[in-house]
């Protein structure tokens, strides 16, 4: 217990005595005495202060919390000062009195303990069970405190008495699955985690936590015990829970969309739909908060629906979304809530007709701040569509002009490269195509290119074959930019399918430019093409140029994963 939270309890404690009879009154100077002596590290006397209200505590039936409170000062006034051992004698005291009480058995467990008493702990601990013979608690504090010593197999044999003698293990459901987890007994301890979450939820995070170790041979294991019947939303949401953590949050979602009649479902979708955001996993966070707004029919699950799938390159799904969510809002509604979402999309796709008519239409409900959020996706629109006039005349429109990203990149499609890079490199917004401009944009001191400015806006028409062919044939012209044009080209093609191209353009970075920042990227690619295609020793040769030509670069140890994979001395991870 924190001295935080000990404080508050005092406080409480001491507005009490002013209600209580003259015999419960007189803690309230003691009190204040025994905190104040305690902040100043004054031990000697905060600990007489505290066995001065101890001593009058135990002479009331009704101070059983005033009790704890002073066992609790004590034990940590002299923790401080090194006297550990000085709490024992104290506890006995208590526990003449007060044979079963719940604090002063935790202290005299924890003091025996940290001393290596074990012969004294296993007595303390028959007495506990003689004052309480059917109560689970003297056997749960045991067990926890045989495993804080290091002893999980002397823990796993106390357990399995308490089991025989109390007839139940349900009571010790979490003590049992910790056991387990500890000697990697993996089935067990999802087993008990299950029964634990069940019996008290809030064990929820600490079951999450012991069975994220369980390692990846053992997590069908685990997973088997969670998704048995009866379907109950603690195991699922146990298991959702694991999955992320393990990597896959389309399983965590599988396993948490199958519930589907508690009451409480709804939140836990959207703690869900919350966490495969976070993750970045927006295919996933589509897919939860659809569930979400099909079972709750609420606009805002709709909207995020759309926003997910627009970000996870589902625009056609964005606007189906949008029309379900939005079907009983006002047009001033819309506006303000999914205009911005919609036009993303419609650009997307390329419909700036459409684009630009709803931006039209929504122009009584639009202040100056929502025009500009609207220029960028409605520039894209038109240029997505080829039209780039059309594209800076909806910027003027909107006054998005003065706004670094849309010159900038308008800029670069005019081919001003001094222009594109003085804006662009001040953007607010980063994505990947801005951050391939910037890439190539740092590699060239050449002024003006029109040539570079039709390769982007190529690309941004989403004519990625094109727009692959138009950044390797550059190459010549901007020699010094070469190897990023030509790792662009190679990942363009790579993108859409046509992988022998992208090995060509590889294999141009490895020959002309082989100590280019790109030329690791290009051995990894190679290995990995010649690691397909069954040649082993051209792989090898790949890896092993990346390891050791280029051993400062980040994707040295992927190399080496798997270049061990690839001779066999690990197995595939699956």
């Amino acid at each position: 217990m924190t001295r935080g939270v000990v404080r508050v309890g005092w406080a409480l404690l001491a507005a009490a005595t002013v209600l209580l009879s003259p015999a419960s009154s007189f803690a309230q100077d003691p009190i204040s005495d025994a905190l104040a002596h305690e902040d100043a590290r004054r031990w000697p006397e905060a600990a007489a202060a505290y066995r001065v209200i101890l001593s009058r505590a135990l002479d009331s039936a009704e101070q059983g919390d005033l009790i704890a409170l002073t066992l609790l000062g004590l034990e940590r006034v002299w923790h401080e000062a090194a006297q550990r051992d000085s709490i024992l004698p104290v506890v006995e005291e208590v526990l003449a009195r007060r044979p079963s009480d719940p604090v002063a058995r935790s202290i005299q467990f924890r003091s025996l303990s940290v001393a290596a008493r074990e012969g004294d702990l296993r007595e303390a601990f028959m007495a506990w069970r003689r004052a309480t013979p059917s109560d689970a608690a003297p056997w749960r504090e045991y067990v926890r405190t045989l495993m804080t010593m290091g002893r999980p197999l002397a823990a796993d044999s106390a357990l399995a008495e308490a089991t025989r003698v109390l007839g139940r293990q349900r009571d010790l459901a979490g003590e049992a699955a910790q056991i387990a987890a500890a000697l990697e007994r993996w089935s067990d301890a999802a087993t008990a985690w299950r029964t634990a979450t069940e019996v008290t939820p809030w064990m929820e995070t600490a079951a999450a936590y012991s069975l994220q170790r369980a390692p990846t041979a053992s997590r069908d294991s685990v997973r088997t015990v969670l998704l048995a019947e009866p379907v109950t939303i603690e195991s699922r949401r146990l298991l959702s829970s694991l999955e992320v953590g393990w990597g896959d949050p389309r399983r965590g979602w599988a396993a948490l969309a199958s519930v589907r009649t508690h009451d409480s479902i709804t939140v836990a979708w959207q703690e869900f739909g919350e966490r495969a955001e976070s993750m970045n996993a927006w295919a996933v966070a589509q897919e939860v908060w659809t569930a979400v707004f099909e079972r709750t029919g609420e606009q805002t699950a709709g909207v995020r629906a759309a926003q997910a799938a627009l970000t996870s390159g589902d625009p056609e799904g964005t606007l189906a979304l949008l029309e379900r969510a939005s079907g009983t809002m006002s047009a001033e509604q819309r506006a303000q809530r999914v205009l911005i979402t919609e036009v993303k999309a419609l650009g997307e796709l390329g419909r700036a007709e459409e684009a630009a008519r709803k931006v039209a239409q929504a122009e009584r409900w639009l202040d100056a701040d929502a025009r500009a959020e609207l220029a960028r996706p409605l520039v894209t629109a038109w240029l997505r569509a080829g039209d780039v006039e059309k594209a800076r005349t909806a910027a003027e429109q909107a006054g998005a002009l003065d706004d670094d990203a849309t010159i900038g990149w308008l800029a670069l499609y005019d081919g001003d490269l001094v222009e594109a890079r003085r804006r662009l490199v001040r953007a607010t917004t980063r994505d990947a195509a801005l951050t391939d401009a910037l890439a190539v944009l740092a590699r060239t001191r050449v002024l003006r290119h029109p040539g570079l400015g039709e390769a982007f806006l190529t690309l941004a028409r989403r004519d990625t074959a094109a727009a692959s062919a138009r950044f390797a044939a550059l190459a010549d012209s901007l020699s010094d930019a070469a190897p990023v044009l030509l790792a662009t080209a190679a990942r363009l093609a790579s993108g859409s399918g046509d992988s022998k191209r992208a090995v060509r353009y590889w294999e141009q970075v490895v020959a002309q430019h082989a100590s280019a920042a790109e030329a690791p990227e290009a051995l990894l690619e190679l290995a990995r093409a010649l690691a397909r295609a069954g040649d082993t020793a051209g792989a090898t040769a790949h890896y092993e140029s990346l390891i050791i030509d280029h051993s400062g670069s980040a994707m040295v140890p992927q190399a080496r994963r798997e270049l061990e994979r690839l001779r066999g001395r690990v197995p595939e991870v699956r």
